[in-house]
């Protein structure tokens, strides 16, 4: 006698078959192409029928027999992060300043001549002291240092790759084409003939696990703006030449006795004898320097400091990769209670 049977859900019952998956209990035997055989003990069993009940539900034909196929289908995912990261750059900046010194240089007249009138000689000396101004340039340098914060990309902008592996779990169900054996007018057992039609899938879940990544890759840091460089810090200055005097001598007046004048000595007539006519300039007296414009050099850029790595929220997950399905053991039901 043909047992009725009912279709529950599925995929192919030809995946299935190429497993050779057998079943769950041992007691029922079922091949890979839904092929065996049921005793009616463990139909009884399940359904809690005595004989006579059983013998009356084959006649009645209200058996269903189904079977399902638990499977575990591994998934891989790529995942990708994006973060930002700050970092500060240190700058360097030389300059280089022309100054002008002002000196004072002291000086002094020595005058001396022998006057002579007639038989007369008379020997006269004079002394006075001047100063004159002088100039000279001189050049120092300095540097100084400012510090700027960059970014990359924007605001450092990079990105690191993952995956994340999980499993699909799901299961397959069964219609199976059944015969009663009959023996002495008795149902002794059922044959399970196989498959009948397409197996259905039920619904799969996915249970993921958390993503493992790599480190970021980072492009160049984008400078973000000018240094604000403070002042310079200046050395001293260098003379770079001599003083050069600025205007005539101022002189003092001459000192001499009562009586005595320094144009007698210096009147060329004949009646000067040994005469003496020295000035003598002193060194120059240094003086303040009075700064001139400042020429700023080239900045020289230090290494940028990495700050810190801050993960930007959201990951982007890309296509699941489906890896092999792994098939379990069949599970047999009649009337939806497990053999």
């Amino acid at each position: 006698m043909r047992i009725r049977s009912i279709l529950i859900s599925g995929a192919a019952a030809s995946a299935a078959i190429a497993l050779g998956a057998t079943s769950a209990n041992a007691t029922v035997a079922l091949d890979a192409t839904g092929k065996g055989f049921i005793g009616k003990g463990e139909v009884q069993t399940a359904l809690g029928f005595n004989n006579a009940a059983l013998q009356k539900a084959v006649d009645a034909k209200s058996l269903a027999f189904t079977a399902t196929q638990p499977t575990t289908q591994s998934i891989t995912q790529a995942a990708t992060q994006a973060a930002t990261q700050s970092g500060t750059q240190t700058g360097t900046q030389v300059g280089t300043q022309v100054g002008t010194q002002s000196g004072t240089q002291a000086v002094s007249w020595d005058l001396s001549c022998t006057i002579v009138n007639g038989n007369e000689k008379n020997s006269v000396v004079f002394h006075r002291d001047g100063d004159r101004a002088g100039i000279r340039t001189g050049t120092r340098t300095g540097s100084r240092t400012g510090s700027r914060t960059a970014t990359r990309d924007g605001s450092r902008e990079g990105s690191r790759t993952g995956s994340r592996a999980g499993s699909r779990t799901g299961s397959l169900s069964y219609d199976l084409d059944v015969d009663a054996r009959k023996n002495n007018n008795n149902y002794t057992g059922f044959i399970l003939k196989g498959f009948a039609g397409e197996a259905a899938s039920g619904t799969a879940t996915d249970q993921w696990g958390d993503p493992t990544f790599g480190g970021y890759e980072f492009g160049a840091y984008k400078p973000a703006g000018d240094y604000p460089f403070g002042d310079y810090a200046f050395g001293d200055y260098t003379a770079t030449g001599d003083y050069q005097p600025v205007g005539d001598v101022n002189w003092g007046g001459w000192v001499a006795l009562k009586g005595e004048n320094p144009a007698d000595c210096l009147n060329n007539s004949g009646h000067v004898q040994d005469l003496v006519n020295v000035v003598t300039y002193s060194p120059f007296k240094d003086g303040a320097y009075t700064d001139g414009a400042i020429t700023d050099g080239a900045i020289t850029d230090g290494e940028f400091v990495d700050g810190a790595i801050k993960d930007v929220p959201g990951i982007t997950y890309g296509t699941p990769v489906l890896g092999a399905v792994t098939y379990g053991p069949f599970q047999v039901f009649v009337n939806g209670k497990a053999l």
